[in-house]
């Protein structure tokens, strides 16, 4: 079994791994992992059980490379993306969250 890393910035949200249900796993994989800019995307700390971040692409690294020096806009996407990002874990997770800008180095 090998350890698989990827590297993300996201307008998104930790919504806490204690609404992760494990019954639910077949709605979160239209979900976990997408990798599109705009695109919803959550990563589960399914290792450790540290975080359920929930949020909208902005971009992923490439996966042998990483990052290279990246200057992106955010003013206007930060602001639609929040928006779409607090409707989406309202309507899925019935809570209130407030998203960030969150860079992270993902496991899986």
């Amino acid at each position: 079994m090998g350890v698989w890393r990827s590297d993300w910035v996201l307008i998104g949200a930790d919504i806490g791994y204690d609404q992760f249900d494990e019954y639910k796993y077949e709605e979160y994989e239209k979900f976990e992992g997408v990798d599109s800019s705009g695109e919803i995307t959550y990563l589960i700390d399914g290792m450790s059980g540290g975080y359920f971040v929930v949020g909208e692409v902005v971009t992923k690294a490439s996966e042998y490379t990483g990052f290279r020096l990246s200057e992106i806009e955010v003013g206007d996407i930060y602001e639609n993306a929040c928006e779409r990002v607090r409707a989406h874990i309202r309507n899925e997770f019935g809570i209130e969250a407030e998203p960030k800008l969150i860079v992270i180095t993902h496991f899986t």
